[in-house]
């Protein structure tokens, strides 16, 4: 898998990506290839945090609205492109989960969950401050919001939170922490 391969090595991969160089882990299939909506939610999701061209491979004449809408999202989008230029890693695997996380401009974190399970029911991953920045994020406070797989604004956290998040198999949530 593509991110398997990105994250065994991302102490190469990762520096190397800067403003004008970016790692390409292949163009998305979102819309056109039989994808699941969680399937198609992890490509956004996952090429926005490792900060990858945004390449189709769809005809745009045949695309379902929602995959249209996953493509367009803004807020994503702005992950992906955030003039920081950073590539984001992947900071924790384990019990078929991947935690990935990517710096942002003015302090802020994109972070995805990713359930690496491809049946049953929705997986809850604890997510907590001390797993985020190596324990650095927010160290006041800061406010949190899901952009996939649709929006949720959680709202402000202080220095213990802990926050439940419901996972789909081969789904991903992704967060913005500011």
């Amino acid at each position: 898998m593509v991110l398997d391969f990105t994250a065994a090595l991302q102490d190469q991969l990762v520096p190397a990506a800067e403003l004008g160089a970016w790692n390409d882990p292949d163009m998305l299939v979102i819309g056109n290839f039989g994808l699941s909506w969680d399937q198609e939610v992890t490509r956004m999701a996952l090429w926005s945090i490792m900060a990858a061209p945004l390449l189709m491979s769809n005809d745009l004449r045949d695309i379902n609205p929602r995959s249209t809408a996953l493509l367009q999202n803004q807020e994503v989008i702005a992950i992906n492109q955030d003039p920081l230029d950073a590539q984001g890693y992947r900071v924790f695997k384990g019990d078929n989960f991947d935690l990935w996380e990517k710096p942002l401009t003015g302090g802020s974190l994109a972070v995805s969950v990713t359930n690496r399970q491809e049946i049953g029911g929705a997986r809850q991953f604890l997510l907590s401050r001390g797993i985020l920045w190596e324990g650095l994020a927010c160290k006041n406070k800061c406010y949190i919001t899901q952009l996939l797989p649709r929006r949720y604004e959680y709202g402000y956290f202080n220095e213990t939170f802990s926050l439940l998040l419901p996972v789909n198999p081969s789904g991903t949530v992704l967060l913005r922490v500011d």
